[in-house]
């Protein structure tokens, strides 16, 4: 650490205390992100005089021994690190002792636990209350919701895992990225902790460590307001909290079954696209398992552990289809009834495959399942997940505990091949890891508290062929040409005869031992069972996965309270990340195959690692090549605009295939961030009933070269890399918050909250963007020829394959070939890091006990961005903040230029100096050209009621209404609009043409959103106890777009129309049961058989559409793209052009999708669960 950021860190870490240490402070015992706290003030009942001296102690069975605090002299007390749970407070003041049970401490939360003493009474009668605490954290600004174990069990939340409880939340939905998406940020937004330890995907942000529910105590969902102890998120923050032992053996064995009989058929969500239709249905979900609490030592060593097998299997069911030729569409405008004789002999048929008017989607004829047909194909996906937990609790004395804890969470997918054989489809290991170790100490009579954590979190997944006779083959992805080709035989493997028969065309030359075309095609003047748009898979599992990668973190805070015009609590820490990734560039193989059958075309794209420019062309520079390496050559276009007339048309470049084989050179790449934070922040009540929050967090990330390229020559551009790709710095985080209790009760707050946040880049930008990832494509036209492998009878055209061997002992070369990854990324000088302000008004009120209402404004506004950039077509990406680049970094560079042109003058033109300047002014345009893109903008708006009743009485409620506004430009992390998860380096601001008709309602903007959940429980006494749980869902629509392909970057790229013009999808809705019943067995057991009902209405709506309007390719297989419709509407998308593949717009108007604005995905059916539990 360099002097500079020792000194940031000194000063917002350490330099509170200095002013600490001189102060009388009261007993500092702050709560952190796994425990709670209990502070109140004592009175006299009648004179409401404040108590000093007042002895409270708090008990607990989640708490090793006791925790005790003596009141100051304003009747204050706090007694924080409490584990979440139910506590007993007991007060002694003289000869008065009462004791009040009921208390409930949440994580990271502050329970009141305000006490009237009466003086008046005699001493020596022990007082006993049982009363609930307010559930209102008077001393937080905080938005969210705490889940305690409770909920879990009684609520049908829909998963087993904690991420699907996170829906609770005011203001979550499901986006679609794998995460949650919070308060308008996308899912890929947000920071998971479990037991204190950051566990967060390393490369996308995910969920890192999927916990699951029977081995949780709570979970703190944190959806904005945070103080400065968190950061790294622009989205939510989730705190998980595991269950720990306690002073008895305690546990449970508990068993879940979803049968495939209990779940609804899945509704279809037909398309135009492929000749295989696949449905998937539940055949077996099941898990198991225990956990199991208890002491080693009472009140010193406790010890948890839990153990749960999950095994799912789903059934994959393909029926091949058909087309038909013997329907004619009747003046009526009707379809006739099928007669497959040609027209001339009074049929229907006319070579052209039948259409039906209402959808556009070709008519087809099942292969299977249906009366006098036989039964489908059906083949089965396999997964099988170990959760295995393991945590002791240490207690020294109560003023110094640690805890450890592990995780780990194996499992293991079968996934047979289904848009081609089953041998085509692939085997996945993955082993995630985590171990977290916690200590803390109270020094200086309980005035100073201090807390360690370690934490290590591992993921490593790897995959291999589902046969393993195809692990060292290729993968082929066949295209434009009829299933009956592709499915023959002779590739290893074969379509049942069912669909080869089906399929049969009588065009097609005669395969061995098959029957005559005319005993099999009812439909000879067209394709059967084309495969055009969705294409058929052979060979090898392709891209091979052998990731690894881990976060080693540590935080060390202290914390301090002091008595200065009122009270103050100081906190501070310090926390460092270390983050690495290895990651595998592999193809089955050695390379991956796209094989356009018709007409002829073959495209080879391999991983490839660069030396340098090839000896003899421009931009040479010897550089030694290891032994038996690099003796191919990559050649991509030149992309100088306007070059030389003696210029070569391309750049040709030393370089090495690289294998299909595990651990082969070159093919494992490893990336590192180091992250590091420090943070101030100061809890000021400057009354009772009146609190003041302010805090600064300071943040760096230092994004680091892998280490293949640390402090090599960049082969494109020369430039020497050093060790860092780019350093974030200057991150300074004000969090400001403001609450007023009127009661004084702590039964109510007014508050206030503003903050920034800064985001925390995941590492996929390590491995796409500076670990060097390099692809060398070759297309090869006329491929039966041009490969030398001549037709293939089992593919209809040429085996891709062929073009993978060598002619005369030499590579061969493709007609088009093109390096893609090897244009140099640059990073713009100056960059700065992507945040986020939230702005935060609102009220809670307790209305009764244990009822308590809410209503908040919560704003979220985009401040700046980081995207990669192209400002020359493409050919030069630089990761920048879109819209905006330092005038003082213009002038840095310029001078830099003026000063290098200085020394190019002296010694002349061929001097190594001119080609610096050359280079160095190219950079010059294009950082200029960072600042015509449109600024990003996203803008959150929402306005929140909530409703809370906690638990008593048999009766448990929690709701919210959101009225949301979410718009602007650019979605976030996850760009939604075409499924993108590239953090960072997304295509949403890749090229200026792209950026028309973006702005307005982004995916995540759902206007209405409400939420009920809530459980009853009728107690029969000796008979029992039946509990009803409810999970309520309504929220409005996504909108809907018309997307078009881009003919650099594929589909969905270009917004032909404003975004969100075509309005939104239906409002939906969905209705989840439980239904327990619990039998006390005695001795402190009891059974419980429940069965949970989701969905019960089978309302499978719309979850995503089709928002293609243009398919880059058409029926026929040729490409189509197009460019947005400035300000256009829905009236003039007939009179817009397709644009070829170069970039060029034609004379022919774009086809409509036949599936555009239908469902592609939706929610899913109905579908029961069966669980039963033992407790004791």
């Amino acid at each position: 650490m360099k002097a500079k950021n020792f000194l940031i860190a000194t000063t917002l870490g350490l330099g509170g205390f200095a002013v600490g240490s001189l102060v009388d402070a009261t007993p500092a015992r702050a709560q952190s992100s796994t425990t709670g706290a209990i502070q109140g003030v004592i009175t006299d009942s009648k004179s409401d005089e404040k108590l000093a001296g007042v002895t409270v102690t708090v008990t607990s069975p989640s708490l090793q021994g006791a925790q005790t605090a003596i009141t100051d002299g304003n009747g204050f007390f706090k007694i924080s690190e409490l584990p979440p749970g139910e506590y007993l407070i007991t007060y002694y003041y003289l000869e008065i002792t009462v004791e009040r049970s009921g208390i409930t401490v949440g994580v990271n939360k502050v329970t009141p636990g305000h006490q009237k003493l009466d003086q008046g009474k005699a001493g020596g009668e022990i007082v006993k209350i049982e009363d609930s605490a307010p559930t209102i954290d008077p001393t937080s600004t905080t938005q969210g919701i705490t889940i305690d174990k409770n909920y879990i069990k009684n609520i049908p939340v829909p998963g087993r895992t904690f991420e699907s409880a996170l829906g609770a939340a005011a203001g979550s939905q499901n986006d679609g990225s794998g995460g949650v998406s919070f308060s308008g940020s996308s899912g890929l937004e947000n920071q998971y902790y479990v037991d204190g330890v950051n566990t967060t995907g390393l490369t996308f942000g995910t969920v890192g460590s999927p916990v699951i529910n029977d081995f949780i105590e709570e979970i703190e969902v944190i959806t904005g307001g945070y103080n400065a102890e968190y950061g790294r998120a622009t989205g939510g923050v989730v705190n998980v909290v595991t269950k720990s032992g306690s002073n008895e053996f305690k546990g449970s064995i508990f068993g879940y079954w979803q049968p495939g009989q209990l779940t609804a058929g899945v509704e279809a969500t037909p398309s135009n696209a492929a000749s295989i239709d696949v449905t998937t249905d539940n055949a077996l979900d099941v898990d198991f398992g225990f956990e199991l609490g208890g002491p080693i030592i009472k009140d010193k060593l406790w010890f948890f552990v839990g153990f749960a097998p999950q095994i799912q299997h789903t059934n994959i069911t393909r029926v091949i289809r058909r087309q038909t030729d013997c329907r004619q569409l009747l003046p009526s405008g009707e379809l006739s009834d099928c007669n497959p004789a040609t027209m001339a002999n009074g049929g229907f048929a006319d070579s052209d495959a039948d259409v039906d008017p209402e959808s556009g989607f070709f008519i087809t004829d099942p292969s299977c399942g249906e009366e006098g047909l036989p039964g489908c194909e059906v083949r089965k996906q396999k997964l099988n997940i170990y959760s295995i937990l393991g945590k002791v609790n240490y207690a020294a004395n109560p003023e110094n505990q640690g805890q450890l804890s592990f995780q780990l969470l194996p499992a293991t997918v079968e996934s047979p091949g289904v848009f081609g054989p089953v041998e085509s489809g692939r085997k996945v290991s993955q082993l995630v890891s985590d171990v977290s170790a916690k200590w803390t100490s109270k020094f200086n009579d309980n005035k100073t508290e201090v807390e360690a954590v370690l934490g290590w979190h591992r993921d490593h997944v790897e995959s291999d062929a589902y046969a393993p006779e195809f692990a060292g083959r290729p993968r082929q992805i066949l295209s434009n040409q009829t299933l009956n080709f592709f499915g023959r035989g002779g590739l290893g493997t074969a379509e049942r005869i069912e669909n080869q028969n089906h399929c049969y065309d009588i065009n097609e030359p005669m395969a061995p031992g098959a029957p005559s075309p005319e005993a099999n095609d009812p439909y000879p003047g067209i394709k059967n069972c084309p495969m055009d748009l969705v294409p058929y898979v052979i060979g090898g599992p392709g891209a091979i996965t052998n990731n690894t990668e881990q976060r080693r973190s540590a935080k060390l805070g202290i914390t301090q309270r002091l008595k200065a015009a009122g009270s103050h609590e100081f906190k501070a820490g310090i926390d460092v990340e270390n983050n690495l990734s290895n990651k595998a560039r592999l193809y089955s193989g050695g390379a991956f195959i796209q094989n356009i059958v018709e007409p002829n075309i073959v495209v080879v794209t391999r991983w490839v690692q660069l030396l340098g420019r090839r000896p003899g062309t421009p931009g040479y520079a010897p550089e030694r090549a290891p032994e038996g390496r690099f003796d191919n050559v990559c050649r991509t276009p030149n992309p100088n605009d306007d070059p030389d007339p003696m210029a070569p048309p391309s750049l040709q470049f030393t370089c090495d295939y690289l294998s299909g084989d595990l651990g082969a050179p070159g093919t494992q790449v490893t990336g590192n961030t180091l992250n590091w934070s420090a943070y101030l922040r100061d809890s000021w009540q400057i009354k009772p009933n009146l609190t003041l929050n302010v805090g600064l967090r300071y943040e760096e990330q230092r994004m680091r070269f892998s280490s293949e390229l640390q402090n090599k020559v960049d082969p494109l551009t020369g430039v020497k890399l050093g060790k860092n790709a780019m350093n974030l710095r200057g991150m300074f985080a004000p969090r400001l918050g403001l609450l007023y209790d009127w009661t004084k009760e702590g039964r109510s707050k007014v508050y206030t909250h503003w903050g920034r946040f800064y985001e925390s880049i995941p590492m996929d930008i390590n491995d796409r963007a500076f670990g060097g990832e390099t692809q060398f494509q070759q297309v090869f036209g006329g491929a039966t020829t041009s490969c030398g492998g001549g037709r293939d009878p089992n593919i209809g055209g040429a085996n891709g394959e062929a073009c993978l061997t060598q002619q005369g002992g030499m590579d061969r070369v493709g007609q088009q070939e093109n390096l893609f990854g090897a244009s140099g990324v640059l990073v713009a000088p100056g960059i700065e890091s992507q945040y986020l302000d939230e702005i935060i008004l609102g009220f809670e009120y307790e209305l009764l006990d244990d009822l308590k209402v809410g209503l908040s404004f919560q704003n979220r506004r985009l401040g700046r961005v980081i995207e990669d950039v192209s400002t020359d077509g493409a050919n030069t990406y630089i990761i920048a903040n879109p819209g905006e680049w330092s005038a003082s970094e213009e002038k840095k560079l310029e001078d830099r230029i003026d000063k290098v042109d200085a020394t190019c003058q002296a010694e002349g033109p061929s001097s190594a100096a001119c080609d610096e300047v050359a280079r160095l002014s190219n950079h010059l345009e294009l950082f200029k050209g960072i600042r015509i893109f449109d600024k990003p903008s996203r803008d959150y708006n929402a306005l929140q009621f909530t409703l809370t009743r906690r638990f008593s009485k048999k009766l448990y409620v929690q709701g919210s209404y959101t009225y949301s506004k979410t718009e602007g430009n650019y979605g976030g992390l996850y760009s939604a609009d075409n499924g993108q998860i590239d953090p960072n380096i997304s295509s949403q601001y890749d090229l200026i043409e792209l950026l028309g008709n973006r702005q307005g309602p982004l995916p995540q903007d759902r206007p209405h959103y409400i939420k009920l959940d809530g459980y009853y429980t009728f107690d029969f006494k000796k008979k029992g106890a039946l509990t009803i749980g409810a999970r309520a869902r309504a929220l409005s629509g996504i909108p809907t777009n018309a997307l078009a392909g881009h003919y650099l970057y594929g589909a969905n790229e270009s917004f032909l129309l404003p975004r969100g013009q075509l309005g939104r999808t239906d409002f939906e809705h969905g209705l989840d049961m439980h239904f327990g019943y619990g039998y006390d067995l005695g001795k402190g057991r009891q059974l419980e058989v429940f069965f949970d009902l989701y969905n019960i209405y089978n309302r499978q709506g719309t979850f995503n559409v089709d928002n293609n309007y243009a398919p880059r390719n058409r029926q026929d297989g040729t490409e189509q793209n197009a460019n947005p419709v400035s300000g256009g509407t829905y009236e003039d998308l007939i009179w817009v052009k397709a644009i070829d593949s170069s970039g060029k717009e034609t004379a022919t108007p774009i086809a409509r999708n036949p599936n555009f604005r239908n469902a592609n995905a939706r929610y899913g059916p109905a579908y029961g669960r069966i669980g039963v539990r033992l407790t004791f």
